[in-house]
């Protein structure tokens, strides 16, 4: 970008010649004036988390004292009516909009589109048995918050002097809302557009450019079956964020040789040599990875749940699960869709698509919709005979072995039989006595026992909670304990001495360090609870917990077992803060993605500025090697403070106004071979 300011330039005139008085002072004057301009180039940053600049505020800083349900419940009743006004003033206001129908989507028509959330990935079959993987897409109670024309558009964005008049004509601008959300958490400069609009305050906006021909009208719901089953849609969102990542996973470079080369295997190698002598902009180098806008398009709908709002879209789509997705129609030629509810779904059109459609094209079972060809798990499984068994047997040896023992065992068995088929799994149907049911109430404990062996934890807990009278058997437990964590951890004699319970001890194991959210240089011990840092020369090295915390209170112990060096920090991070630099400086801290507390100087650290001495008091103890100290989030008052575990001294708040968003316990270190321990402890003792 090239930023051009004028300098008005003054001078003095001198001429070699006399003239009249007459002729000097006008000219002098209007040489006096000239404009001169000074061109500097300024390159922004490729990805920002701060806001543009002149959008309002959107999250309500937190005030000094929390906001109690009573205020809640008022703030929830004053934005109510607010909206209810908003809502008449539009239904007031509105004119005649263009009526729903079923019709062909021109070539220069453009609708409004949907944004979405991603839940995840889970596969399907098609009825020949073909597995392919598809995307679950929630559309999250999507409502249209305001229209706007192409001159406003035009006059008041400098992004709408790029869109609003483009190669396809004139383009209005509907901004679209989804994910319900609480008014009191959100400013008053946020929640006016959605009162004006009579809906909810939304937790996400996103804009699209539609035609006048395609135009929905100001607070109409939009629903999943704005697109239809079989459609091809184009999904825009930000892409996975890796951090900050080398030039071989960042631009998959090959790296140096592996043999005769010392601390420089993954490294780029040289950079600015021959004639230049500098670094080029553009030039491959390691760097923050992912968090940029990606666009994928083609991607067909398989099924529909039209009960649930949610969308199945064969293969992937850009962003981690839990990010929101722009959805919109496919352009490509030959993708275009050719029969799409104009300017979107209404009740109106669904006795319309029934009449239309029929059964030969899409079958309607329990609210959900699906392609021809998609395998429906309400049908019968695949039956093969066995001519097609082996054929398909042939192949393989292994199956070939499998199919010639199911011979023979049909053989054996009298009548005609069936070899059935399903998700690869062969077998033969054998009836089966059926065996009485038992209680699991009734079943001794050295039955359960082995029973609870095999369940997750998730599966323990549902039982405790339908079956009371286990719920305090500390035997069911301590056998999963046994099993889930090493027995180092439970013999260490001062590593879990404040978790009493095996419950407790699970618990601290689902909140411990993660091994895979870690820099190159830590590892965790068999332990499970404690980091090890690897002797490595100029390099700082960070750790996050496996689980990060949004609301409630959570207290973590901590112990710094090895040598402190010149760099030991603890504090909390974000997904998005880096765990690996260069150089021996503080990690945690460095960037608005993180807070953390210098134990060797007692210093308090974020945005790269120090924001004073911790504990706020005068000469404040330094912190002593195996010295175990309490971390306490709370995020509901959204500050972070420290305590000691020995005496249970509070040392104020290091931490205030912490964003809402999910954050994790982090450490960083510097010094070779050091260990630092966690143990989760669950809520803190309030008082």
């Amino acid at each position: 970008m090239v930023v051009v300011t004028p300098i008005k330039s003054s001078f003095m005139l001198r001429l070699p010649w006399a003239v009249g008085s007459e002729w000097v002072t006008p000219l002098a004057s209007s040489l006096s004036n000239i404009q001169l301009t000074n061109a500097t180039q300024k390159r922004g940053r490729r990805r920002t988390t701060v806001a543009p600049l002149g959008t309002p505020p959107v999250w309500e800083k937190a005030k000094g004292e929390r906001i109690d349900d009573e205020n809640k419940a008022l703030l929830s009743r004053v934005y109510e009516v607010e909206r209810k006004a908003g809502e008449s003033r539009v239904k007031a206001s509105e004119e005649k909009q263009i009526e729903a129908k079923k019709d062909a989507l021109g070539h220069d028509q453009r609708r409004v589109g949907l944004i979405v959330k991603k839940i995840g990935m889970m596969p399907q079959w098609t009825n020949d048995g073909t597995r392919m993987l598809c995307t679950l897409l929630e559309v999250p109670s999507n409502h249209v918050v305001s229209v706007t024309s192409p001159d406003e558009w035009y006059r008041r964005s400098m992004v709408g002097k790029r869109k609003a008049f483009n190669r396809d004509g004139p383009m209005w601008k509907v901004t679209v809302g989804a994910g319900e959300s609480d008014p009191w958490k959100f400013t008053s400069s946020y929640r006016r557009q959605f009162a004006r609009a009579g809906t909810g305050v939304k937790e996400r906006l996103g804009s699209f450019l539609v035609t006048q021909d395609a135009l929905p009208h100001v607070g109409i719901p939009l629903d999943a079956r704005h697109f239809s089953v079989g459609q091809f849609v184009t999904a825009t969102g930000k892409s996975i964020d890796w951090g900050f990542q080398g030039g071989m996973h960042r631009w998959g470079m090959r790296g140096q040789p592996q043999r005769r080369t010392t601390k420089s295997h993954r490294r780029i190698g040289s950079v600015g040599s021959v004639s230049d002598a500098r670094i080029w902009p553009g030039k491959r180098m390691p760097g923050h990875m992912g968090w940029e806008w990606s666009t994928l398009s083609g991607i067909q709908i398989i099924r529909m749940n039209t009960d649930k709002q949610v969308i199945y879209v064969k293969g992937n789509v850009p962003g981690d699960m839990g990010e929101w997705i722009l959805l919109k129609d496919c352009l490509q030629e030959g993708k275009r869709p050719k029969e799409v509810a104009i300017p979107t779904w209404t009740p109106s059109l669904e006795t319309i698509v029934e009449e239309e459609e029929g059964e030969e094209t899409k079958i309607k079972t329990d609210k959900q919709v699906y392609i021809d060809n998609l395998f429906r798990f309400t049908s019968p499984s695949i039956l093969f005979s066995n001519d097609d068994l082996k054929k398909q047997a042939g192949r393989d040896k292994t199956k070939a072995k499998i199919a010639k023992m199911a011979e023979e065992e049909m053989k054996d068995e009298p009548g005609p039989s069936q070899v059935h088929v399903h998700k690869c799994i062969v077998h033969i149907e054998i009836p089966l006595r059926k065996m009485p049911t038992v209680s699991a109430s009734r079943l001794p404990h050295t039955v359960l026992m082995h029973v609870f062996q095999f369940l997750q934890l998730k599966d323990l807990r549902s039982c405790m909670i339908s079956c009371r009278h286990w719920y305090n058997d500390s035997a069911v437990w301590r056998s999963k304990a046994l099993l889930a964590l090493p027995q180092c951890a439970i013999s260490d004699s001062t590593l879990l001495t404040e978790t009493k319970s095996f419950k407790a001890k699970l618990r601290a194991l689902a909140h411990a360090w993660n091994p895979k959210d870690s820099s190159k240089h830590n590892y965790v011990r068999p332990n499970l609870f404690t980091m090890h840092r690897h002797p490595v020369a100029q390099s700082t090295d960070g750790i996050r917990g496996k689980r990060g915390v949004s609301s409630g209170v959570h207290a973590y112990e901590i112990t710094w077992e090895g040598p402190l060096g010149t760099v030991a920090v603890v504090g909390v991070a974000t997904k998005h803060a880096a765990l690996h630099c260069p150089g021996y400086v503080a990690l945690l801290g460095s960037d608005d993605q993180s807070w953390g507390w210098n134990l060797v100087d007692n210093s308090l650290l974020h945005n790269a500025e120090q924001l004073g001495v911790y504990p706020r008091v005068n000469n404040p103890p330094k912190y002593q090697v195996e010295e175990r100290i309490r971390m306490i989030i709370d995020c509901d008052a959204k500050c972070v403070y420290f305590e000691r575990s020995a005496t249970s001294e509070f040392l104020g708040v290091a931490f205030s106004s912490l964003p809402p968003v999910k954050l994790f316990p982090a450490v960083c270190a510097v010094y070779g071979n050091t260990e630092v321990s966690m143990v989760y402890l669950g809520p803190a003792t309030m008082g």
